[in-house]
């Protein structure tokens, strides 16, 4: 009886053993899954922190006007890139519509759309009216799934400005910020109200539905649960464990033994998984690059990591355990630092952060920005408050070399005397102008349409070299049309200069450049009137030159005019005629009487004053009118002049008038510059040719003194002449003359002794 009794009770005293031991195991189990969660529900709240912080500060740029589209979309995208759980922010103005979005194409929202659905409105309808981050309730998108948006308002002063939105999809939120480990360990689930579930990491393994915790995650709230449950460790020996216990026990003690010895190796085993997660935690912390320092409810530090450590120059000896007012505050904001630490532990620290001025041991001082987050013990007790500290030094160096960059770019543009705006291709709305702009067109033009602002002086679009609308990014910059128009408005002239180039934001803009050119339009206006004049005055000079052989030659047929008429009135006086010999002698008189009537029209035309009127102009005609009157010259100084003219020469589109002024003034020169050759040598050839399909190119070449090349350029400056009489202003007029019909002048030597002086003339207009 007794052996049945010990037996009994040995098998009693077993199953009791036992179950103590699972008693135990499942309660350390669930305390490590309550850790566990715990670092998990910090680490997840670290990174909505973090996010919200961000959404905050992009806020506060919007609100003091120093950040616009690009900037927006360059900070949101760099922030997105390093958190891949956030896929899009949005920048939604007070009338709910979608001002930017990053990504541009983001799939959830687009820019100018209307914030939808309607859980998205209330959401932002919270946050206008709480001036408050506020979470909104998790719903089922058509694109993305179920998905948590943040809203982050954006006041100025009293005035609602718009929200920052960010986008959580709650998948996205246990694949990227719960830890791969945890994930591996856990099943892990978030369920909205009524339990709807929202997201869950995997449904594959088996569950131990006895290891589970269930936690209410407020931020963000609105019902969310997340749902913490272990994965069941299939082993043989822990399901036969306590059967063998029960029978083998009454049999073998060995065996009971055996199977104690396996659950206590398993229980190590346990202990030193849970040391080395302990220690993987640690090494996590202490590579992180944001400082952490821990403080208990009477504001002791209690764990500070390495990078806290290097941020302040302190070590952890020298900081774990030491009471405020802690060595790293800056001696000038000790009352700061103490009102900003006692709002701390009394749970008032602002979910945003505070920005905060530390002194390192070496006596430097650092920029930091602070959170502050509830520390609980694993009793689900608060023990404290966890800050993460980040150095923002360089950030704020940064931001202010920034600022001063672009007030020097605005000083530069508003400097210039040109007047520079840019304008949207879509919606011609003006995107930016400068000073100088302003002053012509009024101050308040920036948002206005480019065409309907500029109506008194702009450009025909349909002009442009090429369409705008129609060019790529990487086409950019490409010059559109450069012209000069007159204000209508103001009577100024103005040089337009428009070029397609790359905005700020990527897209394809048009930038105008208007520069005041009224000095130099009026300046040409003169020059042009006193050239005419000049023209003139030299026309009427080669004629007073020309007077005298002039004179001689109108002697000649006003002598045979004369001559003929008095035979005539000798033969009626003496009856003595026949009518065929007075009608031959009055017709020898009418040709005579033309020939004069010839000369002095010819001379009128070429000194009267006109406007230049230019036209389709024979160079044989010209050619002809000048030797009328530079042939009496050349027969005076004994020169021979020949001409040659193809008869298919095309005509010159010219001012006939102008161009036999050139052509008299070369002829004369050639003429005079052979009163040194021998008379048997003097001839000045005059020759026409096509050169080109475009051009007509004549010369005239003498067999006078020889031009040398060094006085090539010479001879059409103004007051330079190679005649003691000359006043030096002959070929730099016919140079004038050649170029105001977009053609050329130019002189070389002659081969055969002489000069040679050439011009081109366009044989269409230009």
């Amino acid at each position: 009886m007794m052996p049945n009794i010990a037996v009994g009770m040995f098998i009693l005293a077993m199953i009791a053993l036992v179950w103590v031991l699972q008693k135990r195991e499942f309660d350390q189990q669930m305390a490590t899954l309550a850790r566990d969660v715990q670092w998990a529900e910090q680490t997840l709240r670290l990174n909505l922190q973090s996010d919200q912080e961000f959404l905050q500060e992009l806020a506060r740029e919007a609100v003091d006007e120093q950040m616009g589209g690009a900037k927006f979309q360059a900070r949101a995208m760099q922030y997105l890139k390093t958190n891949p759980h956030l896929p899009a922010i949005v920048w939604v103005d007070a009338d709910k519509i979608i001002r930017y979005a990053a990504p541009i194409e983001t799939g959830y929202w687009n820019a100018g759309e209307a914030l939808a659905p309607r859980e998205s409105e209330q959401g932002f309808s919270a946050a206008r009216n709480s001036s408050q981050p506020v979470y909104g309730n998790a719903y089922v998108r058509e694109r993305g799934g179920p998905t948590l948006e943040l809203f982050v308002p954006i006041h100025r002063g009293h005035n609602f400005l718009g929200a920052m939105v960010a986008a959580y999809p709650v998948s996205g939120m246990l694949r990227h910020l719960v830890p791969a480990w945890f994930s591996e360990k856990y099943h892990l689930s978030f369920t909205g109200a009524g339990n709807l579930l929202l997201a869950e990491n995997s449904a594959a393994h088996p569950r131990d539905e006895s290891l589970n915790y269930s936690l209410s995650f407020d931020p963000p709230g609105n019902g969310m649960q997340l749902q913490v449950t272990a994965y069941r460790i299939e082993t043989s020996l822990a399901k036969t464990l306590p059967i063998l216990l029960i029978v083998g026990l009454s049999l073998l003690v060995v065996w009971s033994l055996w199977s104690l010895r396996n659950n206590l190796l398993r229980r190590i085993r346990a202990e030193d998984a849970l040391r080395a997660e302990s220690n993987f935690r640690k090494a996590m912390e202490e590579s992180m690059p944001t400082g952490m320092r821990a403080i208990d409810m009477r504001g002791r530090i209690t764990y500070v990591n390495s990078a806290f450590c290097n941020m302040v120059g302190y070590t952890q000896e020298e900081l774990i355990g030491v009471m405020a007012p802690f060595p790293y505050w800056s001696s000038e904001d000790l009352t700061e630092h103490e009102r900003v630490l006692q709002r701390s532990l009394a749970g008032e620290a602002p979910l945003g952060g505070i920005e905060s001025r530390f002194r390192r041991k070496n006596g430097e001082s650092l920029d930091v920005r602070i959170y502050e987050a509830p520390l609980v013990d694993a009793g689900g007790r608060q023990a404290g408050w966890m800050a993460s500290i980040h150095d923002i030094t360089e950030q704020r160096r940064a931001r202010a070399e920034l600022e001063a960059s672009h007030q020097r770019f605005m000083t530069v543009l508003d400097g210039l005397d040109a007047a520079v705006y840019v304008a949207d291709l879509e919606s011609d709305q003006i995107l930016f102008a400068n000073k100088a702009f302003k002053n012509i067109y009024g101050y308040d033009t920036v948002g206005c349409n480019c065409w309907q602002v500029t109506s008194v002086c702009h450009p025909d679009p349909a002009r442009f070299m090429a369409e705008a609308r129609k060019l790529a990014p990487h086409q950019t910059p490409q010059e559109l049309h450069d012209t000069e128009l007159q204000n209508s408005l103001n009577g100024h002239w103005y040089q337009l200069r428009e070029r397609a180039i790359q905005w700020v934001d990527g897209r394809v803009v048009r930038m105008e450049i208007a520069t005041d050119i009224t000095d130099r339009m009026n300046m040409e206006e003169l020059n042009n009137q006193q050239s005419e004049r000049l023209q003139q005055t030299s026309r009427l000079i080669t004629m007073g030159e020309m007077a005298s052989s002039l004179a001689h030659e109108l002697n000649q047929p006003l002598a045979a005019i004369a001559n003929y008429n008095m035979g005539c009135v000798n033969r009626l006086q003496a009856n003595d005629y026949r009518p065929e010999e007075l009608l031959a002698a009055m017709q020898k008189a009418s040709a005579q009487a033309e020939r004069a009537g010839k000369i002095i029209r010819r001379v009128r035309d070429f000194v009267k004053k006109s406007e230049p009127n230019r036209g389709a102009v024979q160079i044989d005609e010209v050619i002809e009118e000048i030797i009328g009157f530079a042939e009496i010259e050349a027969r005076k100084a004994g020169v021979r002049i020949s001409v040659v003219v193809p008869a298919d020469l095309p005509p010159a589109y010219a001012d006939k008038i102008m161009i036999e002024q050139v052509v008299l003034n070369l002829v004369k020169n050639g003429i005079e510059a052979m009163h040194a050759t021998p008379r048997a040598e003097r001839e000045l050839a005059i020759s026409a040719r096509a050169n080109g399909k475009d051009f007509i190119e004549v010369k005239v070449a003498d067999r006078g003194h020889v031009v040398l090349v060094e006085q090539t350029e010479k001879l059409f400056a103004p007051f330079y002449t190679t005649k003691p009489e000359g006043m030096g202003m002959g070929l730099n007029i016919c140079r004038s003359i050649i170029e105001f019909h977009h053609g050329r002048l130019w002189a070389v030597a002659n081969p055969g002794g002489g000069s040679v002086f050439s011009f081109t003339l366009p044989v269409n207009p230009r």
